[in-house]
């Protein structure tokens, strides 16, 4: 029995975080998406956001992949499990997702054909974050081979590590296989793991009520630089999203539910990170070309097909054997 069967209420909570992200791209900013005006209160939503859409995705991949941790296989099975997973769809989809940029009309931020050979080494859109959770589960597959991670003393340690160098080691002007996500997300995926592993101190009345607290001053102070434009450098940034987003994140944890509709769309979560892009875009393309312009129609349309034709498509791959693991990264 897969971790999706057994814990619907992680796939609600995975539901809710595509359906941030996507969201989160259909707005966009002035050059992206909607390329909305940055008063605008589109903009103060996907703001309000920020600080929990890619940790929340994070720390779910923490959990999931504690319920079956590389320390239970040899390290080089658990890398080229991870690397069908993740290289595989990183390598056809972001190729699929390049040359559909380049040559359909109306799409955002198109790269010349020459430059293709980027987009499997750097940053390339969403497909960042795959290639930085591969580095995660790299680091942490190696954590546990070693098994260093299997006390809470330990694990306190190793958050505190990764926290403190995701604060203070500034971000590589190279951002080779975006390493600098990997720094950035890492303590969010190493939180995953010690909610799953050490679950009883994460549950305890005045953990929670600490965490309730902080996540409240945090929100407030985040709000406070947005009506204030304050502008906040890099250091308060990291400090500030971090304990906000870990603090909500425990929170949402504690009271995490099963809420049927999202976690269907959370069991597709992966094809929809995928190819959410072909419906966002692709919907706003088409309702431009017969001038709507209305933005609530644009957001409605993107969300509906930005998760819609991802599932469709993931069901249509899922019936080849090669097609499945081609685009998938599936067995």
């Amino acid at each position: 029995m897969n971790s999706r069967q057994k814990d619907v209420s992680i796939e609600t909570l995975r539901g809710f975080a595509v359906l941030f992200m996507v969201a989160g791209h259909i707005i966009g900013s002035n050059l992206t998406g909607m390329k909305v005006a940055e008063d605008s209160g589109w903009t103060y939503s996907f703001f309000s956001f920020e600080y929990l859409r890619m940790p929340l995705f994070t720390v779910i991949s923490g959990y999931v992949y504690s319920l079956q941790p590389a320390g239970n296989s040899t390290f080089l099975k658990f890398i080229q499990g991870k690397g069908r997973r993740l290289l595989l769809p990183l390598l056809s989809v972001g190729t699929l997702h390049f040359l559909i940029q380049y040559f359909v009309p109306g799409t955002n931020n198109k790269l010349p054909l020459s430059d293709m050979w980027q987009i499997y080494i750097l940053p390339y859109g969403h497909f960042w974050f795959v290639q930085s959770i591969f580095l995660i589960f790299v680091t942490i597959g190696l954590i546990d081979q070693f098994k260093l991670m299997l006390s809470f003393r330990n694990w306190i340690i190793i958050f505190i590590s990764a926290s403190l160098i995701r604060n203070f080691i500034p971000n590589f002007s190279f951002n080779l296989f975006s390493i600098n996500g990997f720094f950035n997300l890492l303590p969010f995926f190493i939180l995953g793991c010690g909610i799953k592993r050490f679950n009883s101190y994460f549950t305890g009345k005045i953990i929670i009520r600490s965490a309730l607290a902080v996540f409240v001053i945090t929100v407030i102070l985040q709000q406070y630089t947005w009506f204030t434009q304050y502008i906040v450098n890099d250091y308060e940034f990291e400090i500030l999203s971090l304990l906000e987003a870990c603090s909500g994140i425990m929170l949402l944890f504690y009271i995490k539910k099963n809420i049927t509709i999202m976690s269907k769309i959370g069991y597709y979560a992966f094809g929809i990170y995928l190819f959410h892009v072909l419906g966002t875009a692709g919907s706003r393309i088409i309702l431009k070309k017969y001038d709507v312009d209305e933005r609530y129609i644009l957001f409605t349309m993107g969300l509906i097909f930005g998760i819609g034709i991802p599932i469709v498509i993931e069901l249509i791959l899922e019936k080849s054997k090669m097609l499945r693991r081609l685009f998938l990264g599936l067995r």
